[in-house]
């Protein structure tokens, strides 16, 4: 840029300390038709000449700065401000011999200006980038890139935390598509956006058996439970874990058919190859899903035949639980690991797996209009008794009894306050899943803690239908959400692998006696079972054309006539078997009955 220099005799008496007779020698210079910008360099008081200095707008081409691309710099008037940058630049850019080229530098403290040529899609991301980082175009140097995408230089107000996400965008939304990404160096400030495909997962993603996880004394090891989806596509998916010692329990939401059995299948045998005990809960007719595991549950722990039992299962358990409680208590122990060794093998981790829990806390409606001792009245009454005791059983078992080595695991379709999973609950349930590529705001909202956090499946992964089988999202305790699908194998391919290990299943001939909550607490718990199964059998076989049923004496109610149900049946029966038996005593030590007989 030139330097223009003028001389005018103006008198000794000039006062370049006086605003007046600047201002008067500034006028006189404008009206003589040499224009405005002038500035004083100098006076000589000696001979009163005065010397202005004015710097033009001519341009000068210097080194280019950037590869492929022409650059020049400018020099800028004296006093020119930070604030005077986006009235320099449009005059710059708009005079017509700077066409093509763009200030991309601007510093005012030393007078200097860069102009560069850029091409259509330069100038497109420079300003989205300036858009997204709050800062002046020309704060950002922009080229393209080798390979496709652009080369970036960021300015020094760029904070990872506050403006990758937005960024991110600009690679995906503005200046290219999905797949493509944002990487950069906070330290060296600069960046890439980068083309790559978007990141994708397997048809299928067999579960890996050398995962499966060894046995660990006190604590159920982190389980293997899927892939991650990658944030790039130039990298790799990673193996996803829930882990039971960052955060307890878990909820497992999905659809039908969303992957919520294949979910469970390989939570189930992780655990029980980390050494813990399975108690399986869930709705009788559903109870099938978890026939092969049956052999595998600890004694007690099979629920599923009826409501009752679930209950009675559920009930045992958290007794075992404030046992163990009192037990840590005697050791001065927070957890199961902190035992010796010879007591923590007497009270082994224990995972609960609760299916289809909405579908178990289903109340029958009572007929009221019937008897109080109607058999249909007398089972939907059970029937409610036990899904009361079932949904107060877990809601403690998840406030109350993680320390003791338990872990709850509830599937279910629907999770809301309205079909049972209380605010209470899905807060002690820290780890989330949910199955299923079109999860709806609905879902997302009553399973995560967190929903504007958990990322959504991408719509190229929900539009193929080989991919998105098996898919979902998780908000795991101490990780990061993510995108998921989950491992697959079959039951027999586990418990093979399991069998392999040295985990032995319960013998065959055994399995009910085992696995079943002992029948004499679930007829104390419920008395009027009895009466319920006979209904039920009755139903099932009825005896119709066999004419009435005959009582004998001790059956009936001495006062009413009618026959006796429930826990009155039962003592009649015991007084009557009973006087049998002395009656029987009392013959043998006879010998005229003997004789007679």
């Amino acid at each position: 840029m030139a330097i223009e220099r003028m001389s005018l005799p103006v008198g000794k008496s000039f006062d370049p300390s006086n605003q007046q007779h600047i201002d008067r020698v500034m006028s006189k210079v404008a009206e003589s038709g040499r224009g405005t910008g002038w500035e004083l360099q100098s006076f000589d008081p000696a001979t009163g000449l005065l010397t202005l200095t004015r710097r033009g707008l001519l341009t000068q081409v210097t080194k280019s700065e950037e590869p492929k691309s022409d650059s020049y710099r400018v020099e800028l008037r004296r006093g020119t401000k930070a604030t005077d940058g986006e009235k320099i630049a449009a005059e710059l850019e708009s005079d017509p011999q700077h066409a093509g080229y763009f200030v991309t530098r601007f510093d005012p403290y030393l007078n200097q200006a860069t102009m560069s040529r850029l091409s259509d899609e330069e100038r497109r991301a420079r300003e989205a980038v300036a858009v997204a980082m709050g800062v002046r175009p020309w704060d950002v140097q922009v080229a393209k890139r080798r390979g496709g995408g652009f080369t970036l230089g960021l300015p020094s107000t760029y904070m990872p935390s506050k403006h990758d996400v937005k960024l991110q965008e600009v690679a995906e939304q503005v200046v290219g598509r999905f797949g493509w990404y944002f990487t950069a160096s906070a330290a060296k400030l600069t960046a890439e956006i980068v083309p790559s495909e978007p990141p994708m997962f397997p048809p299928l993603a067999p579960y890996p058996m050398k995962l499966l996880p060894q046995a660990s004394a006190g604590t159920i090891a982190p389980l293997p439970i899927g892939l991650a989806l990658a944030e790039r596509g130039d990298e790799e998916n990673q193996t996803a874990y829930l882990d039971f010692n960052a955060g307890p329990h878990l909820q497992l939401g999905g659809v039908s058919g969303a992957g919520k059995s294949s979910a469970l299948n390989v939570i189930i045998a992780g655990a029980l190859a980390s050494g813990a005990e399975l108690v399986i809960c869930d709705v009788p007719q559903k109870a099938v899903d978890f026939e092969l595991w049956r052999p595998f549950v600890r004694r007690g722990g099979w629920g599923a035949h009826s409501f009752e039992e679930n209950a009675v299962a559920l009930q045992e358990l958290y007794e075992e639980g404030r046992r163990r409680a009192e037990t840590l208590k005697r050791y001065a122990a927070k957890k199961l690991a902190e035992l010796p060794p010879d007591v923590q093998r007497t009270m082994p981790p224990v995972l609960i797996v609760v299916d289809e829990y909405t579908g178990l806390l289903a109340k029958s409606a009572v007929p009221k209009s019937l008897p109080t001792d109607h058999p249909l009245r007398l089972e939907a009454e059970t029937k409610n008794l036990a899904i009361d005791l079932i949904s107060s059983y877990v809601d403690k078992i998840a406030a109350e009894m993680r320390f003791v080595g338990f872990q709850l695991v509830i599937s279910t379709q629907v999770a809301s306050t309205s079909t049972g999973i209380g605010t209470a609950l899905r807060t002690n349930l820290t780890n989330k899943m949910l199955l299923g590529p079109r999860a709806t705001d609905g879902n997302r909202k009553l399973v995560f803690r967190d929903p504007a956090s958990v990322p959504e499946v991408p719509d190229h992964i929900k539009s193929d239908g080989s991919i998105s089988r098996g898919v979902g999202a998780a908000e795991l305790e101490g990780q990061r959400p993510f995108v998921m699908k989950g491992f697959f194998a079959t039951e027999e391919q586990l418990i093979a692998e399991l069998k392999r290990r040295g985990r032995a299943p319960i013998p065959e001939g055994q399995i009910d006696s085992v696995t079943r909550p002992n029948p004499s607490v679930v007829r104390e718990l419920f008395p009027q079972l009895d009466d319920v199964h006979e209904a039920r059998r009755e139903a099932e076989n009825p005896s119709y054309g066999t004419g009435p049923k005959h009582y004998e004496e001790w059956e009936l109610d001495p006062e009413t006539g009618k026959p006796l149900k429930g826990f009155e049946r039962a003592n009649a029966a015991r007084a009557r078997m009973a006087a049998v038996g002395r009656e029987q005593e009392r013959r043998a030590q006879d010998p005229r009955e003997s004789t007679e007989a």
